[in-house]
């Protein structure tokens, strides 16, 4: 168990990033670095690249590699910032694979779903992460998002994965209360355990070390902490409600969830991210939605009005 040695590393707001592309779905690598740096200005403390978000399984090997190099370069242009690589596959061979292309290139943990397309089960889950565990090419981050791998972790499985001597983290999206307060007392003392955005605040409350947030969601979660670390805990439950209604959960498996994360992407940084590759397409209104909902941050998250984003991102 790694807890203790990455608590210090592993924490706060780590933002998880989109992958640009261009109209002809092309990897757009200056808004690639021009996001990081935004998610830095912002108080992030870390990025994870090629996530979920950053649709890594619909990105070439060549061109998830590529990415790769790019998000660590920019990364570690900002001092003391943390490079978690999403390293899956649906495979544990591919799985694998990842993890040591990004343990070369250097990054500071490897970040492993439960292999997808196919169902597993306890004992096959617990035999993939266990063996890019045992690797120890990389800390491991076990991310835990059922409605993509379709495999949910029970509280006991989170025991147990947790007390894998190289896993050193979790990442929860699950946001049912009880479920939450299992998982933080099987996690205690054995795994870091981050939450997702729409139950940011819940999670510090039960113990979290932070979380592994989507790009737009990053200002309102470094807010929530700056709320919770001086006591005011009616802030940062008021800023926690408001975020959950400016992004109102779809959920990943949702229809548009992929097209809408990466057009909010774009008006909450006021970087062009392009479209997720087809099939799958944002609503047309996409744009216009977030833009009518994201006044109701402003007063709370200053960050998010969009003189302050023009600021990052001064016309040349």
């Amino acid at each position: 168990m790694q807890i203790e040695r990455y608590r210090d590393r592993f924490k706060d707001v780590v933002a998880l990033v989109v992958t640009p592309m261009d109209r002809s779905y092309a990897v757009d690598e200056g808004a690639l670095r021009a996001q990081i740096d935004w998610c830095f200005a912002q108080g992030a403390t870390g990025i994870v690249a090629t996530g979920s978000i950053g649709e890594f399984l619909h990105l070439e090997d060549d061109e998830r590699l590529r990415v790769l190099n790019v998000v660590l370069d920019q990364t570690r242009k900002h001092s003391g910032k943390t490079a978690y690589a999403m390293t899956s596959g649906a495979t544990t061979l591919q799985a694998l694979r990842w993890t040591r292309a990004a343990a070369e290139l250097g990054y500071d943990c490897a970040v492993v779903i439960a292999p997808y397309y196919w169902k597993v089960g306890e004992h096959e889950a617990f035999e993939h992460f266990r063996t890019v565990a045992e690797t120890n090419l990389l800390p491991v981050c076990v991310y835990h998002n059922p409605a993509l791998s379709k495999f949910h972790m029970s509280p006991a499985f989170f025991r147990r994965v947790a007390e894998l001597e190289n896993v050193a983290c979790v990442k929860e999206v699950e946001t049912d209360l009880q479920h939450l307060e299992q998982v933080a007392d099987a996690l205690a003392g054995r795994a870091i355990y981050l939450q997702t955005f729409r139950a940011y605040l819940t999670g510090r409350l039960l113990g979290s070390n932070g979380g592994q947030i989507n790009v737009f969601a990053v200002p309102a979660c470094v807010a929530i902490d700056a709320a919770w670390k001086r006591g005011d805990i009616a802030l940062a439950e008021e800023i926690q409600r408001r975020l959950n209604r400016v992004f109102p959960r779809g959920g990943e498996g949702a229809l548009g969830a992929l097209g809408m994360t990466k057009a909010t992407a774009t008006v909450v940084t006021g970087i062009e991210m392009g479209p997720a590759r087809p099939p799958y397409l944002a609503p047309d209104d996409a744009e216009e939605r977030i833009g009518k909902r994201l006044p109701e941050l402003y007063d709370l998250v200053p960050a998010m009005r969009p003189e302050k984003r023009a600021a990052l991102h001064p016309v040349s």
